[in-house]
């Protein structure tokens, strides 16, 4: 008998119950070795419309209450179709950005006249440039700055962040490293705005989230992880089979600084979305036979023999 089949077992017809539970308990049961609430959605469309829906909440609550709606934003390619859901409310007149105000969770360092691609610019081609919101609410680090002026702007950065009250979410997208923003692994618990080496891996994906060829700057000044967890909520997304091993890490390891998504483990209200791919490593998924009981397909005797063969 042949028990090496991991590369014929494909992500197909998974039970809708084991990503869209009818109840609570039965949730809860799936989930045993998840530590971050994490929603599983067939396409990536319908996942963008859940993280949408919640975002229009919030922002719309915020109004009636007559105050601001405070939004962390990383400019990852993964975050473009909220966005683009995002922009159709708008166009809908459905929803405006007016009292939104927008902290870019990092930006490129150093940066000159000349470059183009930066994390500003993104986040304004894919989203900003396309709705209402107030120019004198947006806020972005500054990478032009001459680095021994860097320390100071971001403790600037980070009182503001407080003097605004807080961040009521902060929306991001994850790294093959677990890299979140562009804290990279090794970053702190305690960590805050700062100025940071960007690993190499990393900046092959932001060369790639770019469309060009254009050469990624070595630093970043980036949200530290503190200052990503001080927000109310964080939405956390990540699409596609390239994810499914970090998004396992995330979800189900340990907490450690190795992997820096991780840390929202520790937050009260940190929400992990995906599609069906990315979550293909998570056990529910994987090994759907350990969290409850399930019909044995042909599929699942040829997974089950090859998790026990290793």
């Amino acid at each position: 008998m042949k028990l090496n089949l991991s590369s014929k077992i494909v992500l197909n017809q998974i039970p809708e119950e084991f990503y869209h539970p009818a109840t609570a308990i039965e949730r809860s049961e799936i989930t045993r070795f998840e530590k971050v609430p994490t929603d599983i959605f067939p396409t990536i469309e319908e996942g963008a419309i859940d993280i949408a829906n919640q975002l229009e909440e919030g922002i719309k609550k915020a109004a009636q209450e007559g105050r601001k709606f405070i939004m962390g934003i990383g400019s990852g390619s993964s975050l473009t179709p909220i966005f683009q859901e995002l922009i159709k409310r708008y166009e809908a007149g459905e929803l405006s950005f007016k009292d939104v105000v927008i902290f870019n969770a990092y930006e490129y360092f150093p940066l000159n006249a000349e470059n183009v691609n930066r994390s500003i610019n993104q986040l304004k081609g894919r989203f900003l440039n396309h709705i209402d919101i107030k120019a004198e609410n947006i806020y972005t680090p500054d990478g032009t700055l001459p680095q021994d002026e860097v320390q100071e702007y971001c403790r600037q950065y980070e009182h503001l962040i407080k003097e605004l009250g807080g961040m009521d979410v902060i929306l991001l997208g994850i790294g093959r490293m677990g890299n979140i923003a562009t804290n990279e692994p090794g970053s702190s618990l305690t960590s805050t705005s700062r100025l940071i080496l960007i690993d190499e891996t990393a900046r092959e994906e932001m060369k790639m989230s770019f469309g060009s060829q254009e050469t990624v700057p070595p630093c970043s000044i980036t949200m530290g992880i503190e200052t990503i967890l001080s927000a109310r909520k964080i939405f956390l997304t990540a699409w596609g089979e390239e994810k499914a091993d970090i998004i396992k890490k995330t979800v189900e390891g340990k907490v450690t600084d190795a992997v820096p998504a991780s840390f929202l483990q520790t937050h009260n209200d940190a929400h992990v979305v995906i599609d069906l791919p990315a979550a293909a490593k998570l056990t529910r998924i994987q090994h759907p036979w350990l969290v409850a009981s399930c019909k044995w397909t042909d599929k699942l005797v040829r997974s089950a023999l090859v998790c026990y063969a290793r």
